[in-house]
C-alpha cells in the first residue's frame, strides 16, 4: 500500500509541475508568411477579399470539402464565412480591407482566436508578394496541446504556407488558362455608343482604359442613360512603329444621343459590317495571342481587309460578372470585305410594329422585329480590361476556322507533405 501510495503522490506532483510548467509558458504567437504569387495585385486581392472564393479553396484551413456558410455580402468590411467539417470549426469576419493594400480579420479556428493581417504589395515581375500574419493568446489547454503538438508557433506557420500555397495555385491556374476561337465572318450589327477618346503610347493604354471605363459608366449612371449591350473599345489607330494607339472606349446605348460641345465624352454611331470574330476565354494578359490569331487566319485565307470600319474589342464578360480571369469572354471583331448598305426605319400605319428595311438595294428585304422591346438597365462596370492589340495588317473572304490553345496547369503542391 505505501508503494501505491508514493507512486500516487509522484504522479499528483508531476502533474502540478507540468501545470506549473505549462502555465508559465508564453502563451503568445506571432506567425508571419510570404509568398510571391505570380497574379496582379488586384487579382490577388480581390480573390482574397471575398469570401465566396474561399469555398474548398484551403485558406487557414487544411481542408477543402467543408460546408461553408456567408454574410449576404462577401467582400470588404463587415463581412464573414464560417465552414465545418465533421467536428472541426471555423469562422472569419473582416474587420477592415484597403483596397489592393491590405485586409484585416478576426479568425475563431476550432475555438483559438486570432487576428490575421493580409498585406499585398506589387513586385518588378509583374506578381504580387502577399505577407500572411496571425497572432494570438493560447488558453491553458491550447498551450499544453501546442507543447505536445510541436509548439503554436509551428502549426500556425504550415497553416500559413499553406494558405499561400493554395491561393498561388489557384491564381495561377486562372491567369494562365486561356482559349482562343477564330469564328466565321459575321455582321457586327449597328450600334448607338458614348465614349471617351484618347491617344497615347501603346505601353500606356492598359492604365488609361483602366481610368477611363470607370469616369464613362458613372456619366451613363448618374445620367440615367439607357444602354444596350456589353462595354467596348474602338481602335482608330495602332501604330507599332511609332508606339502610339488612338481609341474610345464606349458603352453602346439604346437610342441615338446628342451630347453638346465642349463634353469631355462624345456620342455616334458605328454602322453594320462584316467582320471576323474572334473570341478570347480569359484574362486580358492574352489579348494579343488572340488579335495575332485573326490576322494569321485572314493572311492564310486571303480576306479583305476593310480600313474604313471599325476594330472593335467587345468585353463579353469581364471583372463586373466575374472574378474569375478564367471565365472572361471577349469578341474582338475586325473589319473585312465591302461597306454593308445602312438601315432605314420606315413608318407604317401599323401602331404596333416598326418594320426596318436594308436600302438601297434592288430587292428590298424587310424584317419585322419584336414590338415591344424592354428597357436594358445600366450595366455597371467595375473595372476594365489592360487590353494589348494587334500587331500587324490584315485582310479577303472567309473559310471558317477554329483555333484553341490553353496554358499547361501548373502542379498543385499544396496537398504534398
Amino acid at each position: 500500500m505505501k508503494i501505491v501510495k508514493y507512486l500516487f503522490l509522484l504522479l499528483l506532483l508531476a502533474a502540478v509541475a507540468g501545470a506549473v510548467f505549462i502555465a508559465t509558458q508564453n502563451g503568445k504567437y506571432d506567425v508571419t508568411q510570404e509568398l510571391i504569387i505570380k497574379a496582379p495585385k488586384n487579382v490577388v486581392y480581390s480573390f482574397v477579399n471575398d469570401f465566396k472564393n474561399w469555398e474548398n479553396s484551403g485558406i487557414l484551413t487544411r481542408d477543402t470539402t467543408a460546408v461553408y456558410t456567408f454574410s449576404d455580402n462577401t467582400t470588404g468590411a463587415g463581412t464573414y464565412t464560417n465552414w465545418k467539417l465533421d467536428n472541426k470549426t471555423g469562422n472569419v469576419k473582416t474587420i477592415n480591407s484597403a483596397v489592393n493594400d491590405s485586409i484585416y480579420q478576426n479568425a475563431e479556428l476550432n475555438g483559438l482566436q486570432s487576428e490575421v493581417y493580409w498585406s499585398f504589395k506589387d513586385t518588378l515581375k509583374e506578381a504580387t508578394k502577399v505577407t500572411l500574419r496571425m497572432k494570438g493568446q493560447l488558453t491553458f489547454m491550447e498551450k499544453a496541446n501546442a507543447i505536445l503538438k510541436g509548439g503554436a508557433d509551428e502549426k500556425a506557420s504550415k497553416l500559413l504556407t499553406h494558405s499561400l500555397n493554395r491561393i498561388n495555385y489557384i491564381l495561377v491556374n486562372r491567369i494562365n488558362f486561356f482559349e482562343i476561337k477564330v469564328d466565321e465572318i459575321v455582321i457586327r450589327e449597328s450600334a448607338y455608343y458614348i465614349g471617351d477618346s484618347t491617344t497615347c503610347k501603346i505601353s500606356e493604354m492598359p492604365q488609361k482604359m483602366a481610368a477611363m471605363f470607370p469616369k464613362l459608366q458613372e456619366f451613363v449612371t448618374s445620367n440615367n442613360i439607357a444602354t444596350k449591350g456589353k462595354p467596348f473599345t474602338y481602335f482608330h489607330t495602332f501604330d507599332t512603329d511609332k508606339g502610339l494607339t488612338s481609341f474610345t472606349v464606349c458603352i453602346p446605348l439604346e437610342d441615338e444621343m446628342l451630347i453638346s460641345d465642349g463634353s469631355e465624352f462624345k456620342a455616334g454611331k458605328i454602322n453594320r459590317f462584316n467582320a471576323l470574330k474572334t473570341t478570347l476565354k480569359g484574362d486580358y494578359k492574352h489579348l494579343k495571342k488572340a488579335w495575332d490569331a485573326a490576322f494569321k487566319h485572314i493572311a492564310d485565307n486571303k480576306l479583305e481587309e476593310n480600313f474604313e470600319q471599325p476594330y472593335l474589342e467587345v468585353y463579353t464578360k469581364g471583372p463586373a460578372d466575374s472574378k474569375d480571369p478564367s471565365q472572361w469572354v471577349t469578341d474582338i471583331y475586325i473589319p473585312v470585305g465591302p461597306a454593308l448598305p445602312e438601315e432605314v426605319v420606315i413608318e407604317v400605319q401599323d401602331s404596333t410594329a416598326t418594320v426596318t428595311a436594308v436600302a438601297p438595294t434592288t430587292n428590298t428585304t424587310v424584317r419585322k422585329p419584336a414590338t415591344v422591346k424592354k428597357k436594358p438597365e445600366v450595366t455597371p462596370i467595375n473595372a476594365q480590361p489592360a487590353a494589348a492589340q494587334p500587331t500587324a495588317t490584315l485582310p479577303k473572304t472567309a473559310k471558317k476556322d477554329t483555333a484553341t490553345a490553353k496554358k499547361k496547369e501548373v502542379e498543385d503542391t499544396t496537398t504534398k507533405p
